[in-house]
């Protein structure tokens, strides 16, 4: 049967999440599945993608459906979209184009969206042009993101296994043992780090984001290590921000900050917030975990 739902796509590499709306913008349906952002981009169907779809809308044919994309397939989800959906209103777009946080900076009055979640990536709109700061890439540009801090968490635990102090609770989680190796003949050692590599793969983008998780506990558990890390994240991310607010050439009133790191906010804002008044004073500072989303039914609404 046919209904006036909206449906939205919020897909990178590690993970796609998918929300149904209902008329009144109420969840209806809600599911996560692995990421389908993938680099290449062929302009044809992601099969698995379309089963997924049809899987998760069943009967219901949406109106309109919104993908914010945080791979380089564009083409790929446009095609996929068009198959499942022939009728429905589509938008499809990637992150770093800068849809999501021009319209969050609309919606909230900022001059500045910052999207912090396994990337990071900062958005100010110009008139109709955009200032794109961070958001380069895996493994290159990811300042503040839960990809650095799962890094961080894994080179601050190695530093220690490097040296004779007891181990941080991070250290204790991270390489799951007690304390440093002893003094031992170099095979023992080799045997030993070779241990530590096999605990900590594999070292790829999404599974190193991962530990990020790993310095939330410990953080809440009060472990000092942890909290420094998020000190530093905090920091970092304001340095997105700042870039982004210098280079469009705005007074920075108000900042935006959406994304999964906004779920770990106790332990950074702090610090965020320090840095950026020693530039700019605020009218507000607005988290929105779900702001993609916000986003994204907002930009449903102007579909024709």
């Amino acid at each position: 049967m046919k209904s006036k739902t909206v449906l939205t796509i919020d897909s990178g590499g590690s993970k796609t999440k998918l929300t149904l709306y209902g008329d009144r913008s109420d969840i209806k349906r809600q599911s996560v599945y692995r990421g389908f952002g993938a680099a290449a981009d062929k302009n044809g169907v992601i099969s698995e993608l379309l089963s997924v779809l049809r899987e998760f809308c069943g009967d219901i044919e949406p109106y309109a459906v919104v993908c914010n994309l945080g791979g380089k397939n564009k083409d790929d989800f446009a095609v996929t979209l068009k198959e499942a959906f022939p009728k429905a209103r589509l938008s499809v777009f990637r992150e770093s184009e800068g849809d999501i946080g021009r319209t969050l900076c609309e919606m909230y009055g900022a001059q500045v969206t910052l999207m912090a979640g396994t990337g990071s990536i900062a958005i100010a709109p110009v008139g109709e042009k955009t200032v794109v700061c961070g958001g380069w890439g895996a493994n290159i540009g990811d300042k503040g993101s839960g990809y650095q801090l799962g890094l961080d968490a894994i080179k601050t635990a190695l530093e220690e296994a490097d040296g004779t102090a007891e181990f941080s609770l991070l250290a204790k989680t991270v390489l799951g043992e007690d304390r440093p190796q002893e003094i031992s003949s170099a095979r023992e050692q080799c045997a030993y780090r070779d241990k530590i590599r096999q605990k900590l793969a594999p070292l790829d983008r999404y599974h190193i984001a991962s530990y990020a998780k790993t310095v939330f506990k410990c953080a809440e558990s009060g472990d000092e290590v942890s909290l420094s890390l998020y000190r530093k994240t905090g920091e970092d991310l304001a340095d997105v921000v700042i870039s982004a607010a210098v280079k469009a050439g705005v007074a920075l009133e108000k900042v935006v900050v959406t994304g999964g790191m906004v779920n770990a906010k106790e332990f950074w804002k702090d610090s965020f917030e320090r840095r950026l008044r020693k530039f700019y004073g605020f009218k507000g500072i607005v988290y929105l975990a779900d702001g993609v989303d916000t986003a994204m039914l907002e930009i449903a609404k102007t579909l024709k």
